[in-house]
This record gives structure tokens, sequence and C-alpha cells, in this order.
């Protein structure tokens, strides 16, 4: 099927445009037309005609999310094409002034079009925001003269932003206007002979008609009438035996229909229940609503194409469209998906814990510029997987006062865009408009800011159903606050624990740890009770993510040490994280005391660790030798049960894990659908490595796809997750040993064993050698069992980090700042070393780490123990280092 049918004379003018800039000329060319009218699909085509005839070719969609689309297309274009000399870092800086940036890049574009000529194609073009638009029209007028072809695509628009004036003005000065009209009889009758395989009977023409000439409609309609088994062919003719459209043509209709206001579907689903025509005061009268209101309700339904106004009449362009809304089952608004953000539970006045959070964003800021798209990412992460009302208090405490990124109107404005693009793609429009308000009525915002702002808010709206309009009062500065509290007697956690959860499911352990010490330092500051248990669990659990296996038993043992016998709850973070150590160093006896004592302490009540108790639960049951109840105490498809969404969001590796259990036991149901859980969390959160990686690991195992399971591998080790990695290797290895590939199979074994030993993962270990000796593989080295029980060899790799902090002469709290640690840690490792080596000063350690290191370094193929402890992996502080790897 020919998806371009009736579109010859278009395809021609388009083809004549593309040569022409083959030849040297440039020129600007807008394809115009309503909803599913082609423009898509001719764009495809002349980008494809672009690059057959040796143009450079760079395509992009605008989205509305406030990025200036055609600086940063053109920004990726020119990494790819321009030489060293230029400096492209400029151009990638989010603060840089857009209309500077326009005139750089004009330029380069200019340098890179003298040598081959580009075709630059913009879809959606009815959707950029003013900064883009500027961007648009003031970069095709600057490279009019070089063999530069824009060609845009857009729906019809009225000229009330300043985007849409913009582009109107290239239409009325610089470009040619192709405009799309409804297909005629005769493409429509062959349109319809390709999608039913047959030349179309009177019933299916009748069909037709009723799509007023729509490509898509057509298409939507037949392909669901074959789908159905509707269709008939008799004597090589097809014919339509249905009575009404096919349940997926109403659906499709409101995917359409999702893009709109609310309002506007409310008011065309009660305009067809008038009749095929109606007016706007009786759908006023029908919806108890002003009729001036809906006008404009009607307008923007007109620029879409899917009605027009016929004096005081207004009717369906496409009667399938008004067939499909009949259909619809209420005229009411749709419910509020599930992830948008319930109200905060109340709390007593005076709560100090968002303002404990608050200190604990501002250390975050310190850090880093990136801290405005760090913090949105956690909180999407969070708003995500159904913790909207943290995510949303979260939002609230990173504008306050002193929250590091958020104090002057530059910054908050940058934070609070980034904050609700996250906000606005995990559902949660009200929380996103509501916190875009609040910066726009600031009076120091400057214009530039205040367009981001305000276009932000117009694709909130446009998404959430007219986020309800509040009222902003003018800017007088932010109230007084209730002093910080790292304690919270209303909430079940305190605010700043799910900041601390946010940031490490997003691998930003360096960031966690700071905003963990934050915390510590203002809680010791104000000298009052606080909960050390909770905070050493929580520290506990970031370093078994991390790998830091050694270091997080010592966290988690000082938790357990300081627990609150008030509040045994704040013990379980603490306790589950050591149950995790013990499991990955074969410890079931310790594993299985801490989960039974975790389960009599959890709140029967409480949701903050349910979570990760149901998963280390399963882990235990795993381990255990039942991997059937592994896998069904957390997914059962025919008994409906299914995971909480912020189990793969804070254990990425989890989906791969269950997928391997249930192969085991024959659960097809729940492997596939542990995986389609994973990819849903991983595409609600695209930037965070691990959680790709999760994914891409679980389908691997699903599909017995080794490229997947090396993605994951490596997605793993740029978040930082050595563990998740190490078992992704001894994935990947299990699918080439089926190609028989035995030194490829050793190979990724080792890699996943080297990993394990730096974790300290004992259980792991044993697991792989035993693997590698089916090989025929010997001279393994061991952790644990094979490392002495006293001198410098029986040091782990934590404690190696701490004694190089301590020679380089730091002190114990300079040393856990350096390492991210809590001084606590460093204490306890400094204990087991001086044990070890039988000293009681830091003379002697120094003697000690002079010889042998000496002697370490001397040697060749030094263990890799002391050679990879320092604090960094992946260019991120606070991760452990990576053992060498074959990949």
């Amino acid at each position: 099927m020919n998806p371009l049918v009736g579109r010859a004379r278009t395809l021609s003018a388009l083809d004549g445009h593309v040569d022409a800039a083959a030849r040297g000329s440039g020129g600007c060319v807008v394809v115009e037309g309503p909803f599913g009218i082609g423009r898509t699909s001719l764009l495809k085509a002349a980008a494809l005609a672009g690059a057959e005839r040796g143009l450079t070719v760079v395509t992009g969609r605008a989205d509305g999310s406030g990025r200036p689309v055609p600086l940063h297309l053109l920004t990726n274009f020119l990494r790819q094409v321009t030489s060293g000399e230029a400096d492209l870092d400029e151009l990638a800086r989010p603060d840089s002034n857009p209309f500077w940036l326009m005139d750089r890049i004009g330029e380069l574009v200019e340098d890179a079009a003298r040598r081959r000529p580009l075709l630059i194609v913009l879809d959606d073009a009815h959707r950029v925001d003013d900064v883009s638009g500027l961007a648009l029209r003031g970069l095709v007028r600057s490279l009019a003269s070089s063999p530069v072809l824009w060609l845009l695509a857009r729906r019809p628009a009225p000229a009330r932003s300043l985007a849409q004036h913009a582009v109107g003005w290239l239409i009325d000065h610089v470009a040619a206007r192709l405009p799309l009209e409804a297909l005629d009889d005769e493409a429509v009758a062959e349109l319809c002979t390709g999608v039913l395989g047959a030349e179309p009977g009177p019933s299916a023409l009748g069909w037709a008609a009723r799509c007023g000439g729509n490509p898509w409609l057509l298409k939507t309609l037949f392909g669901a009438f074959v789908e159905a088994g509707e269709v008939v062919i008799v004597d090589g003719r097809a014919s339509v035996v249905a009575e009404r459209p096919p349940e997926d043509v109403r659906r499709a209709v409101g995917r359409l229909l999702d893009d709109l206001q609310p309002s506007v579907r409310r008011l065309l689903v009660s305009g067809r229940r008038i009749g095929r025509t109606f007016t706007v005061e009786e759908a006023a009268g029908l919806l108890s609503e002003p009729a001036d209101e809906l006008s404009s309700l009607v307008d923007e339904a007109m620029h879409v194409g899917l009605v027009r106004r016929d004096g005081m009449k207004v009717e369906f362009v496409h009667e399938v469209v008004g067939d499909a809304l009949r259909q619809a089952p209420s005229g009411r608004p749709r419910p509020v998906p599930s992830t948008v953000s319930p109200s905060p539970p109340p709390r007593a006045s005076g709560c100090g814990c968002d303002e404990m959070a608050a200190r604990a964003i501002a250390a975050v800021g310190d850090l880093s510029d990136e801290a405005p798209r760090t913090l949105a990412r956690a909180l999407r992460l969070l708003a995500g997987a159904g913790r909207g009302a943290e995510a949303g208090r979260l939002a609230g405490a990173a504008v306050r006062p002193g929250a590091g990124p958020g104090t002057d109107a530059a910054a908050e404005a940058r934070l609070v865009i980034e904050l609700s693009r996250g906000l606005r793609d995990t559902g949660s429009h009200v929380l996103s408009g509501e916190l875009l308000r609040r910066t726009l009525a600031r009076s120091d915002v400057c214009e530039l800011d205040r367009a981001k702002l305000k276009g932000a808010l117009a694709e909130t709206a446009r998404h959430g159903g007219g986020v309800p309009g509040a009222v902003v009062t003018p800017w007088r500065g932010r109230p007084p606050l209730p002093a910080p509290s790292a304690s919270c007697g209303t909430c079940e956690r305190p605010l700043w624990t799910w900041l601390l959860r946010a940031l490490t499911a997003t691998d930003r352990f360096a960031e966690a740890t700071a905003a963990g010490d934050a915390v510590r330092r203002e809680a010791e500051a104000l000298g009052e009770p606080w909960p050390r248990g909770l905070w050493h669990g929580l520290r506990a659990g970031l370093l078994v993510a991390a790998g830091r296996l050694d270091e997080a038993r010592a966290e988690a043992e000082e938790a357990l040490g300081r627990a609150n016998l008030r509040a045994p709850a704040d013990s379980l973070p603490a306790r589950l994280a050591l149950a995790r150590i013990s499991m990955r160093r074969g410890d079931l006896a310790t594993a299985s005391e801490q989960l039974r004592t975790a389960e009599r302490l959890a709140p029967g009540d409480g949701v903050a660790d349910r979570t990760a108790l149901d998963w280390t639960l399963a882990r235990f049951h795993a381990v255990s030798g039942r991997p059937a109840m592994a896998v069904q105490t957390l997914i059962n498809v025919e008994a409906g049960v299914a995971p909480d969404p912020l189990l793969f969001a804070e254990a990425p590796a989890a989906a791969a894990t269950l997928v391997r259990l249930a192969g085991q036991v024959g659960l097809d149901a729940e492997a596939a659908r542990a995986a389609e859980l994973a990819r849903q969390v991983a595409g609600r959160n695209p930037a965070v490595a691990s959680l790709e990686g999760g994914a891409e690991h679980a389908e691997g195992l699903l599909r017995r796809d080794a490229a997947a399971l090396d993605r994951a591998v490596e997605l793993y080790r740029l978040a930082a997750r050595p563990l998740a990695a190490g078992a992704a290797l001894e994935d990947a290895a299990r699918e080439e040993r089926g190609t028989r590939n035995k030194s490829g199979t050793a190979r990724l074994l080792e890699s996943a064993m080297d990993l394990y030993l730096e974790c300290g993962a004992q259980r792991d270990v044993t697991r792989v050698q035993r693997k590698l000796r089916r090989l025929g593989v010997s001279n393994m080295r061991g952790v644990g069992a094979d490392r002495p029980k006293s001198g410098w060899a029986s040091l782990t790799s934590a404690e190696l980090r701490v004694v190089r902090a301590i020679v380089d002469g730091k002190t114990n709290r300079e040393a856990a700042s350096v390492l991210f640690l809590s001084p606590h840690t460093v204490d306890s490792h400094l204990r087991r070393v001086f044990t070890k080596l039988n000293i009681n000063s830091r003379v002697e350690l120094t003697r000690h780490f002079i010889a042998h290191e000496t002697a370490s370094e001397a040697a060749p193929g030094a263990a890799s123990g002391a050679a990879s402890s320092g604090p960094t992996a992946a260019g991120r502080p606070g991760a452990p280092q990576w053992a060498a790897s074959p990949a």
C-alpha cells in the first residue's frame, strides 16, 4: 500500500525544492494540513529524496517541551560534522542566551552547508514554543543565501502565540506553503484497495465517504474492519458487513482527542449527543458552561480539523469521528490518571521535615550545576512510581529559600521548568501547573524565562485538561518557615528519606550521599533527638546498590546499634540491607533472622518499606530453592497480582531476576509481565541508565538476546552498579555457552567474578567459580574464605580505601567526606584494620602501607583489590571502581 496515494503533485513540488537545494539554492517550505492528512509521510519521503541526492538531512519533531528545538537539532548536527577547532561545548550550556546561540549556530551551519547542502526537517511545527519560533524565523532568514532547505509541517494554527506569529511570518514572507487537502474519490478508492486487498464495493465506499478523504481515518477504519473480520470479498470486490465502527476506531479517535484539552473533548462528545450538527448555545446548556468560553473551544477544534462552522451551526468534518464520539461512554471529564499527585496527607502545622528536605536539596545544588535536572529526574521517578504526594512535597521544598538551585529567580525558573516537565510526563499535571504558576508570580523573572514558563504551563494545561487556574497573588517573598527537623511525628517517614531513596534509584549516589550528610549535620547542630538508625539504614541501602558490601554492613550494624526502641520500624531499612548482604555472602541464617524480625516490626498500615520487604523476601525464597514462590510472591498473572512500580524503580535488576526464576519453573506469563513492567518503568525514566539496563536485561533473558544482555552490562556499568552488571555478565555467559564459545564464556564469567570479588559477594563468587571449573578454568582467586584472617592480605577493598585516606594525612571526618562515608563507618573500618594488623597507631599503619603498597606496585600482576580502591567509578564520586572486563 502506497502511503502517499493522491499526493503526486505535492511530492513533485517537494522534489523541485530538494533538487534546487542540491544545486546550491536554499529556501523554506511549510506543509500545512489538519490531523491525519499525511504531513509526516510527506516529510519522510522528502527526507529520503534529499539523502538520495546527497544532501545532509537533519530531522526532528517539536514536542512542546520548552527546549529550543531548531537550536538543539542543529547543535547535534554540528557535533557530527564540525572539526575539532570549533568549541561546541558552549552551545550545549543550558543557561546560554538563545539569541546568541542562534547567531553562533547560524554561522557554523552556514560553513557546513558550503561543503554539503543541508535539508532540515521539522514536524509538528504548530507545537514549537516562543523561543523556538523566534529562533526558527531568525535562522531561516540568516541562512536564506546558503544551500539550506527548511521543510516544516504543521497543523493550521492561530497566530495568537509569539511562536505561531513567527511561523506565520515565514509563510507570508519567505516560505513556500504547500497545503494538503482531503483525498479525492479516485485516491480514496486506491487507498481502500490497498488496505482491503480488493476493489471496494458500494458498502466499503459508503464507509469511506464518512472519513471525509482523511488518509489516517481511512487506514484506521478499514484496518479495524479487516482485523475484526467484518470484510467479505466476493468476485474481487470488498464489502463491509458492519453497522458501526469497530471498538478499535473509537479508541483511536480517543487517543487523537487526548492531545487536546479535555474541555474540547467534552464539548465534542456533548455536541455529538445533540446531533450531527449543534450550536454553541445548545452545548453550553448541556454542559452548564458559558457560551463564549465554548466558542473558543470550537475554534481550537476547527484548527485541528475536527469540526467546521456553517453559520450558527457546528458540524463534524468527518462523520466517522462523530460516530466514534457517539459511542463514547460519558461526556464527563476523564478520570484523573492514577499517577496524578494526590494532595499530601494532612500534617501538623509547623512540621519541619519539609524544611529539612530543603536543606538536603541545597546540598545537592552545591555539588554541580546539573542539580535541577538531577532533582527533576528523581522526582519524576517518585511520581511515576505512585509516590506523587512525596514528589509534590519535595518539589515544594526545592523552591524554598536556601534550597540551592531554587533561590534566585533565574535559577528557580530553570529548576521549575525541569521539574514540571518530569512531573507532566508522569501525569502529575496539577502539581506541574502549580509550580509553574508559583514561579510566574515572581516579579523578578526575566522575560525570556517568563516565556519559557508560560510555554511549559500551556503544555501542561494541554495535556492535563486545563489545570485549574489557581489565583496567583503578587510575589512578596517566601513566607516564614518552620524550624527544620530530621524527625517527624506526623509522617510515616521524614520527607528527606524519600529524597535519598529517589536519588539512589536514579543512580545519583554522590548526590544522595551529600544530601544525607547535610541532614546529619543539620540534625546534630540542632541538638535534638533524630532517627540516627534510620539514617544509617538508608546509607547502608545506598552502599548495597553501589556494591560496597563491607561498608554497607558496617552502616547496617551501626544502625541497629543506634536503633530507637520507641520507633522499631526505623530499623527496617538496616535489617533489609543486612539481609541482602547476608544472602550475597551465603549466610542464610542471618538473612532469615533479619527478615523474620523485619516482618514482625513492619507496621500493618505502613507502605514506606513494604516494597523493599517484599523484594527481599522474594530474594530469600529464591536463594532457598523456591523459585516459584519467589516469583508469585510479586507477580501472579492469573491471580492479578502485580508488584508496586517502586520495586523495579529501586531494584533495577529485579525484573531480570524474576524472568530468570520464572523461566526455571515454566511461569512464562509472569516472565513476560516482569519484562513488560521493567520496560514501562524505564520508559517513564529515560535518563536513568540502571533502569534502561534493567529493561534490557529482562528482555535479553526473555528473548535470549545476547546483544540486549551486552547493552545491559554497559548500562549497569554506566550507572555504577557492579552487582547488577555481574548478574548480566553471568546471563550473557550462558547465552555465549550456547554458541559453544568456551573461551568467550570463560571471559564473561571471569569479568563477573572480578566484580563480585571487588564487592565482597562471597556466594556469587562461589557460584561463578563452579561454572568456571566446569569449563576447565583453574587458578581462580577467591574472597572471604580464601583471604587470610590477619595481616595486610586480609584487608578488604573497602578497608584499603579508608587506609589510603588516613595515610594521606586526613582525619576520620575528612576521610569520611572524601570517601562519601559516615565518620562512624570510617571508625569501624579502622578498628578492624588495627585488629587485623595488630597495631594501635597511625604511624604503624603508615609503615605497613609503605611496605606493602611498594611491594604490590613492584610486583607484576598485583592484586586488583588495592589498585581499584579509589573512591570513584565511571566518573562519579562515591561509586566503586570497576574490575577489568573483556567487553
